[in-house]
């Protein structure tokens, strides 16, 4: 039984995972704060480790890894990500992780749009806000780099942009300023072999989000696919990744976040049938793309525990 070590174990999608793949593996879940993991997930399958920014995080992951014999390390959190990227020969397991160019380029809000541009894919224009102006109003403002969409608000004037500014305690280089796509969004899990070939596309339209997301549904959209198809042909990744997208009205696929790394809607995928310990690392793996066959819905819920 392969031994599968996640970090971010706090996150929304820890309990489903747990429950979905501990009968084909052997799971742990990794959190600076093991107290954020689910309950439900037994005290020997959760792994404390330091944050991403203390000096030992890789050597204490490289060891954990190590010594627990994990055949695939899942980076989940966006701060991790570029140091594990840049130190996976320390690590003894499978990294699960795109190539570290291309998670550094896709972290940076305004970088991963200017990537994206450069292969002739659509995108949102995106600038600095220092250039706000020439987007036209109302336009997204948020971070240049974060996550949860946390900081992303949607604003209607310059002077709207100073405030935001003010309120949190930002310049100019540290937020970005993009064009406002209106239409139905979607996130998409995309999911390449170790050559690149692309091994599967999970469409997924979203219904509620609150920094994650709440309620969504697996939905297979053509112009979707096809653009996803095509971001992969062009950038080349290997590994799991996540696309958030607007589809317009008139059809136009507009990306505005690219997660180089698993997101909270991975779960859609898992339990949709698609398995990427199996089929991104199965070197006879001839089967085509997977697509999700039915309609899979997500529908999350707080969970409550209290103690006495």
């Amino acid at each position: 039984m392969k031994k599968i070590l996640f970090t971010g174990g706090g996150g929304a999608a820890t309990e489903f995972l747990w429950r979905n793949l501990k009968g084909r593996y052997k799971l742990y879940f990794a959190d600076a704060d093991i107290r954020a993991i689910d309950d439900r997930i037994p005290l020997e399958n959760k792994i404390e480790i330091p944050f991403a920014n203390a000096n030992d995080f890789v050597d204490k992951l490289s060891e954990i890894v190590r010594e627990l014999s994990i055949d695939i390390l899942v980076p989940a959190v966006d701060e991790e990500l570029v140091i594990i990227g840049k130190n996976r020969d320390l690590f003894t397991s499978h990294v699960l992780l795109p190539e570290v160019d291309f998670v550094s380029g896709m972290l940076d809000k305004l970088e991963s749009m200017k990537l994206i541009a450069n292969k002739d894919l659509a995108c949102p224009i995106t600038k600095s806000a220092k250039y706000s102006s020439s987007i036209g109003y109302p336009q997204i403002v948020k971070p240049r780099s974060g996550r949860g969409s946390r900081g992303v608000s949607i604003l209607n004037s310059v002077e709207e942009v100073v405030a935001y500014m003010v309120l949190n305690r930002v310049n100019h280089e540290d937020i970005i300023s993009q064009e406002l796509a209106l239409g139905i969004e979607y996130t998409v899990l995309i999911a390449a072999d170790m050559n690149a070939k692309l091994k599967a596309i999970v469409p997924v339209r979203i219904e509620q989000k609150k920094g994650i997301t709440i309620r969504a549904e697996t939905e297979m959209q053509d112009s979707v696919i096809e653009y996803c198809k095509d971001f992969q042909n062009k950038f080349n990744v290997t590994g799991v990744y996540n696309l958030q997208c607007i589809l317009t009205k008139d059809g136009k696929v507009l990306p505005f976040e690219i997660n180089p790394r698993i997101s909270t809607t991975f779960c859609l995928g898992v339990a949709a049938g698609f398995d990427p310990f199996v089929r991104l690392y199965n070197k006879d793996d001839n089967e085509s793309i997977f697509y999700p066959e039915s309609t899979f819905r997500l529908k999350r819920n707080w969970h409550n525990n209290i103690e006495k």
